[in-house]
């Protein structure tokens, strides 16, 4: 379950949505092997620049760059790259913690055998393979959360977005979240949208967005 390590490099990037600049002038990297807080108040544009670099949202001005380490020309964004961790859950409550997780695994492209394997270690991982045969319904909030972690990871993709992660989650929670993340980084780059002390203590770098500049 190893992704290829990957640098994101923004050039001097601009969102705006009509004539409401969101913000500008953003130069910063996202280095592999590192969890980078992607830090700012709401409304400062994390969201924006998350989904940026997975190519879903197009900038105003300047670029993003997806570097691989075999020293190739950089990748434009694309989504075939990155697993989101989104806010709260996006579990099918009916199905079991397995099948949640599965699901991308098989999107991957591996054979039900292997990608049930990747399933189980990714569990293991977030510390939930004990519950993979429970409907998601039963879990908390915070396992919920753990579960789209271990579907992140299933995926293979080299980079993970978690946007605001740990927004309904207790500092309990939070705590574990943080935890995670760092054991798994070199498994992904990862980006994490947060204005929470916790995460953003735990990350290994971190970029500062400002309402319309970034520090």
């Amino acid at each position: 379950m190893s992704a290829e390590a990957v640098r994101v490099e923004v050039h001097d990037a601009a969102i705006a949505f009509g004539d409401d600049t969101v913000f500008s002038g953003l130069s910063a990297s996202f280095e592999a092997g590192h969890v980078t807080a992607l830090v700012g108040p709401s409304g400062s544009g994390k969201s924006s620049l998350l989904a940026a670099i997975a190519g879903h949202q197009p900038l105003a001005r300047g670029r993003v760059e997806i570097h691989r380490g075999d020293g190739a020309d950089p990748h434009r964004p694309s989504a075939a790259l990155v697993a989101w961790v989104p806010q709260g859950s996006n579990a099918l409550g009916r199905r079991d913690v397995l099948d949640n997780v599965l699901i991308a695994s098989l999107a991957d492209g591996r054979p039900m055998s292997r990608a049930r394997a990747v399933a189980m270690t990714a569990l293991d991982q977030v510390g939930l393979a004990d519950r993979a045969s429970e409907q998601a319904r039963r879990l908390s909030g915070g396992e919920l959360q753990r579960v789209a972690l271990a579907r992140a990871l299933a995926s293979g993709r080299p980079l993970v977005l978690a946007d605001e992660p740990s927004a309904n989650l207790d500092a309990a929670n939070t705590d574990m979240v943080a935890d995670i993340l760092a054991r798994v980084v070199s498994q992904a780059t990862i980006i994490v949208a947060t204005h929470d002390p916790i995460l953003v203590e735990a990350a290994t770098a971190s970029v500062h967005l400002r309402g319309g500049s970034h520090e």
